[in-house]
């Protein structure tokens, strides 16, 4: 009976010690050679950890990537989720798009099989045109509010719509995340081909499902983008008295600036590399 025990419980220890020596080797293997993106983002792109958490054990401190759909071209709203990482359906994941992603599209109203979402890799781009078309977006909307109100009977009732306007455009300058999704494949290497820049286009995996929409027997078919397989990094240890530093009851003001050198391996995972405080006016 002992005998066995003891089987048993060295079984179980060979298992532990085989499983976390896979682990390793999976890390080891996605940090081996040139990072295949290395990308410098700010408290804008990186969410701290609660501050519940950070007052806590900070054994296991991560950040989280904050990551954002582009707006449809003619959208001037608020509609692009511009502080977080939820997903959407942005214009370029389309019928086409989801084809060459390989699902079987409905082809006609009586065929509208739901698929499960399915993981593809994606490109997200830092600070490129999908942000600047962000900006460009809130400037038209202030503009379009801002000529509502000079013919408007009452200016005075459109008052808060254009405050609201400035501050969207404000927090677009200087809060909200730069990192927009900007195309998706199933082939890295192609995605890479197209997108070379390895400080600005970051490939990674994530999950993409159709969305079909009926309207009598009309079929609209779109993508919908829903996260991220793996949207948060762990701090190194030596880097989180650093992060426990910053005052996260404050996020996203001068208290809380900072900059992360964040790589991404063989395997399209990442790593923290540095973390520094940015200088005091650092948007």
């Amino acid at each position: 009976m002992k005998g066995a025990r003891r089987r048993l419980l060295f079984a179980g220890v060979a298992l532990i010690l085989a499983v976390n020596a896979f682990v390793l080797g999976g890390v080891a293997w996605n940090r081996s050679g040139e990072p295949d993106s290395l990308l410098t983002l700010s408290q804008r792109e990186l969410q701290l950890p609660y501050e519940s958490a950070m007052l806590g054990d900070s054994s296991g401190l991560s950040l989280v990537l904050l990551w954002r759909v582009p707006a449809a071209p003619k959208d001037d709203g608020f509609y692009d989720s511009p502080m977080g990482s939820y997903g959407g359906s942005p214009v370029w994941l389309d019928a086409d798009k989801l084809r060459a992603l390989g699902f079987d599209l409905p082809r006609s109203a009586d065929d509208r099989r739901r698929q499960a979402a399915r993981e593809v890799f994606v490109v997200l781009e830092l600070a490129g045109p999908a942000h600047a078309r962000a900006l460009e977006q809130a400037q038209r909307r202030i503009e379009r509010l801002e000529r509502a109100t000079a013919a408007a009977d009452d200016p005075k009732a459109h008052e808060q719509a254009v405050k609201a306007a400035q501050d969207n455009l404000k927090n677009e300058q200087q809060r909200n995340s730069r990192l927009f999704a900007i195309d998706a494949g199933p082939d890295a290497d192609a995605l890479r081909a197209r997108h070379a820049d390895r400080s600005r286009h970051l490939i990674v995996r994530g999950m993409v499902r159709p969305s079909v929409t009926q309207i009598g027997d009309q079929i609209t078919v779109s993508g919908w983008l829903d996260a991220l397989s793996i949207g948060r990094m762990s701090v190194p240890h030596p880097l989180r008295d650093l992060v426990l530093g910053l005052d996260r009851s404050t996020a996203g003001d001068a208290a809380t600036a900072f900059e992360a050198d964040v790589a991404w391996g063989r395997r399209h995972e990442p790593w923290v590399m540095a973390i520094r405080v940015a200088p005091v006016g650092t948007p």
